[in-house]
């Protein structure tokens, strides 16, 4: 029983969708944003809507791995998730939107772009498929919509969120996204030219950890007191460690499982400092 329960929740997305509502909901509470919960809900209900569209789409054109051959068979399920958990994001955007402004409707833009054209294919390939673009992409789109939305929304301007903040969560997101170009050395093809590719396993995690710690110094210059936080220390230790005993062996639940859903401590301890 145990099994079949975590294999629903991981195909269905639901720990990387959890993942990105506590960071979303702690980014907003570290800036002492009121509706702080509602951006949970919203990184809650639109990550679980982008992430079960593409495995729904990538399911019905690729070749029929196990992985692939569970969401194709749950097809209707995932389907029906994917319309609710999107008609609920829509429903708390629009209550959390302050103003229709260009640059929130740029910042969609691009994600929406970026979200649909990962998958779909145009002029014979899509985004995750061109060199060197693959990580990069889902580090934008998660920077663009769980980090800067709340900040832009809110009016927050200050030079140092800008300079140091963001750009501390981008370099998170790619380095939390290279074990997963590691899973999938078997599966991409050399012309993505992923990180792993390039440098080599050995090296790419380094790269990962360094990236991590870059976003230690980022979050520090901008919250000094961060540091003294033993939950973030804790949540950038776990994603070091993950990624020192990455290996090809890993099973997906060390991925789908621990990898993501350490991101979630990550959010937590943004909401409890």
């Amino acid at each position: 029983m145990f099994k079949v329960i975590l294999t629903y929740i991981i195909h269905l997305n639901l720990i990387i969708a959890t993942s990105a509502g506590f960071l979303a909901a702690g980014v907003a509470n570290l800036f002492f944003i009121d509706n702080y919960l509602y951006y949970g809900l919203f990184g809650f209900f639109s990550t679980l809507c982008v992430y079960n569209s593409q495995r729904l789409f990538k399911a019905n054109i690729l070749a029929k791995t196990p992985w692939l051959k569970w969401v194709y068979k749950h097809k209707k399920l995932i389907v029906y998730l994917s319309l609710f958990s999107g008609l609920i994001a829509s429903i708390i955007f629009f209550k959390l939107l302050n103003n229709i402004t260009p640059t929130i409707a740029v910042l969609f833009g691009i994600a929406s772009i970026i979200s649909f054209f990962y998958v779909v294919r145009i002029f014979g390939g899509n985004l995750r498929e061109l060199p060197y673009i693959k990580i990069h992409s889902i580090a934008l789109t998660w920077t663009l919509v769980i980090i800067l939305f709340p900040i832009i929304n809110e009016q927050i301007y200050n030079w140092k969120i800008f300079l140091f903040f963001i750009p501390a969560h981008y370099v998170y997101f790619v380095g939390v996204t290279i074990p997963f170009d590691i899973r999938d050395l078997k599966h991409d093809s050399h012309k993505q030219r992923t990180i792993p590719q390039v440098v080599g396993i050995r090296n790419a995690k380094m790269i990962a950890i360094s990236l991590f710690i870059l976003t230690i110094v980022g979050v520090e210059i901008v919250f000094q007191s961060m540091h003294k936080s033993p939950v973030f220390v804790v949540a950038i230790m776990i994603q070091i460690l993950l990624i020192a005993f990455t290996t090809l062996k890993r099973q997906e639940i060390y991925y789908s499982v621990l990898i993501d859903g350490a991101i979630a401590l990550l959010g937590i301890s943004y909401l409890i400092n």
